[in-house]
């Protein structure tokens, strides 16, 4: 990538190439979101990005891994940013989390569930969530097991009130081969589409429809084509990680 490039040049190459790829497909340009993944870059870039989108008359949301950088960081951003969280959560960042993410992607057991449920029905807040799976069923990777993910859904959702579960989210294992991963993009959208086709879980998760969030800088246009509705891109915007 050119060095000569600016920061909101490289996001708006990303996001062209998105909705370019979406229109080919014959999906909507605004189907998918794009999160620009900030973990380990200063807040200062984060502003400059806003700021050269607002220009632009775009909205940027970010995807942070951490739950104590982003609440360094957030003092410094403007009131309101836009963050998911997509890294690992610990239950007792739990309230932390709450309050400063718009969407928590990393949720994968039924006590962190609990845990959020508490927090945000202590700060009155809906708290919007991805469910992770780990479809790769790798080691290294977070995540519930595929054959969890109804269990969790049937037994642990229809006691979390502020809780809304907006789709499902996965990191796949670490491929060479980007199209490698394919496969596994396929079986969270299987997942997915299984759920959807569930009349009592349909009726527990109150939405007609879920999201996927998947696919990273080296992969997602792959992701996209299977159907992604979120992509986690880092390096592609802001460089190698300081």
């Amino acid at each position: 990538m050119a060095n000569d490039q600016t920061l909101y040049s490289r996001y708006e190459l990303v996001l062209s190439s998105i909705q370019e790829q979406l229109i080919s497909l014959g999906r909507a340009k605004d189907s998918v979101t794009l999160l620009a993944v900030s973990k380990t870059h200063p807040a200062s870039a984060m502003q400059e990005l806003i700021g050269a989108a607002t220009a632009h008359g775009k909205a940027v949301v970010f995807g942070e891994n951490y739950v104590q950088e982003f609440k360094h960081k957030h003092s410094e951003l403007p009131s309101g940013v836009d963050c998911h969280l997509i890294g690992h959560l610990q239950r007792n960042k739990a309230r932390d989390a709450v309050r400063l993410f718009s969407v928590i992607e990393s949720v994968d057991s039924a006590e962190l569930l609990a845990a959020l449920q508490k927090e945000a029905s202590r700060e009155g807040k809906l708290q919007q969530i991805f469910l992770q799976v780990n479809v790769s069923q790798d080691p290294a990777k977070r995540g519930c097991m595929p054959n969890d993910l109804p269990s969790l859904i049937e037994q642990e959702l229809p006691r979390a009130s502020n809780i809304r579960l907006c789709g499902l989210m996965t990191i796949t294992a670490l491929y060479e081969n980007p199209e490698d991963a394919r496969p596994d993009f396929r079986t969270l959208r299987t997942l997915r589409d299984e759920i959807l086709a569930s009349q009592s879980l349909c009726q527990i998760i109150g939405e007609s429809s879920l999201g996927l969030s998947m696919g990273m800088s080296s992969d997602y246009g792959i992701a996209i084509e299977e159907g992604a509705t979120v992509v986690r891109v880092g390096s592609a915007i802001f460089g190698s990680r300081q």
